[in-house]
C-alpha cells in the first residue's frame, strides 16, 4: 500500500502525543536527549544504506551541486523557517487571552512544524510512492514517537493532533510520487534514492551535533536526476 508509510507515522505521532500526556513530568531530559541520539544514528544508517544502493557518484555530485545551488539563491531553508514563524505567530495571536486554547494550537503547531517539515518526510515519501519502500518513514514514525512524547509532556493535547496532519502531508506526496513512477525509468529512480538517501545522512549528522547543514537548500537536488540521468546515458557517461 502506497501509503502506509505516512499512515504508520501518523499513527506513531499520536501516540507519542498520547503517551507523553500520560508520562507527564516523569520522563528525564536526558533520557529523552540520548534516545533521540539512537534515533539520529538510525538516520544515517538509513542514509548509509541508500547511499549503495547503485547511485552514480559522479550524477548525485552534479545533482547536489546544481540543486544546491538553486536551493541556496531560492534559500529555501530560509523559507521553511520563516513559514514556520509565520504559522507559529498567528496561532498564537488566534487564540491570545484563551489559555486552554492557546496551549492546544501551541501543541498542535510546534510539533507539525518539527515532524513534517523536513528532507525525512520528502524523502519517505518519495521512496514510499516511487518502490514501495516505507523502511525510512518507519524510522522517521519511531522519531516522531519519541519526539511527541518528549512534546507532549509540556504542551499537552494538541500535539496528538500533528499526526492527522503528518499523515496527510505524506500520504499526498508519496500518492504524488507513485503516479509520476510508471513514467521513470528504474535508472531515474535509483539516481533520485541514492541523492535523497545522501540528504538524510547529512540529517543524521545535524541531529548529533557533527554539523549544520541546510540540508532543506538541497531538496532540488531529489528532483534533478529526472533531466540528470538521460543527460548523462546519451553522453555515455552511466
Amino acid at each position: 500500500m502506497v501509503i502506509l508509510g505516512a499512515l504508520v507515522n501518523g499513527i506513531a505521532a499520536i501516540a507519542g502525543g498520547l503517551g507523553g500526556m500520560l508520562v507527564g513530568t516523569r520522563l528525564k531530559k536526558d533520557l529523552a536527549d540520548f534516545l533521540l541520539t539512537g534515533m539520529a544514528l538510525c538516520i544515517c544508517l538509513t542514509g548509509i544504506q541508500g547511499m549503495f544502493a547503485g547511485g552514480s557518484v559522479l550524477l548525485v555530485t552534479l545533482a547536489m551541486t546544481i540543486g544546491g545551488a538553486i536551493g541556496h539563491l531560492v534559500d529555501l531553508d530560509g523559507l521553511v523557517r520563516r513559514l514556520g514563524d509565520a504559522i507559529q505567530a498567528r496561532a498564537e495571536a488566534a487564540f491570545a487571552g484563551n489559555p486552554a486554547f492557546s496551549n492546544l494550537s501551541r501543541g498542535f503547531v510546534s510539533s507539525t512544524l518539527v515532524i513534517c517539515i523536513g528532507s525525512m518526510a520528502i524523502v519517505g515519501s518519495l521512496e514510499s510512492g516511487l518502490v514501495l519502500d516505507h523502511s525510512t518513514l518507519y524510522t522517521k514514525s519511531l522519531m516522531d514517537f519519541i519526539i511527541n512524547v518528549i512534546m507532549a509532556t509540556t504542551m499537552g493535547a494538541g500535539v496528538m493532533l500533528s499526526g492527522v496532519v503528518v499523515f496527510v502531508y505524506e500520504a499526498l506526496l508519496s500518492l504524488g510520487a507513485a503516479a509520476i513512477a510508471p513514467v521513470l525509468t528504474d535508472a531515474i529512480i535509483t539516481q533520485m534514492l541514492a541523492t535523497g538517501s545522501l540528504l538524510l545522512f547529512g540529517l543524521g549528522l545535524n541531529m548529533l551535533g557533527v554539523t549544520d547543514i541546510k540540508v532543506a537548500n538541497f531538496l532540488p537536488a531529489c528532483l534533478l536526476p529526472i533531466v540528470l540521468t538521460p543527460l548523462l546515458a546519451m553522453a555515455g557517461l552511466l
